[in-house]
């Protein structure tokens, strides 16, 4: 007999999906902790010690990137909610644009993946 997993709090999931829904979940919670700290880094007030004008400018680009990293795991952390939305809906699992199942192996690899290997958007980067 399996006990129950608290993370699923009641949530009918499909048993093909629980080990994605449950790895989805453990990365949204570390991805949502890794932006909450690049949020309060980005943030932090430069001090008060005086600084000449490279300092300034290291700091000026130092929060630029924090704020790019920002940004990209804002995207990351929309995809792995949005995979675990279909989870929740019965969706997940296959193509939004052929409407064909994904394949096992690709799921386990990308488990926010929305499409299948054949039509899956090329260059692009992904959570």
């Amino acid at each position: 007999m399996s006990v129950p997993d608290p993370s699923l709090k009641g949530i009918k999931i499909d048993p093909r999906w629980r080990w994605h829904y449950q790895a989805l979940m453990r990365l949204n919670g570390r991805l949502l902790r890794e932006s909450e700290r690049r949020r309060r880094e980005a943030g932090a007030s430069p001090g008060d010690t005086p600084k000449d004008a490279a300092d300034l400018a290291t700091e000026e680009t130092e929060r630029g990137i924090l704020y790019a990293e920002l940004g990209m795991e804002e995207n990351a952390i929309a995809e792995v909610e949005a995979a675990l939305a279909r989870i929740r809906s019965g969706t997940y699992g296959v193509c939004e644009t052929t409407g064909r199942p994904i394949s096992a192996d690709r799921l386990r690899a990308i488990p926010w993946t929305r499409y299948c290997r054949e039509a899956a958007p090329r260059g692009r980067s992904r959570a």
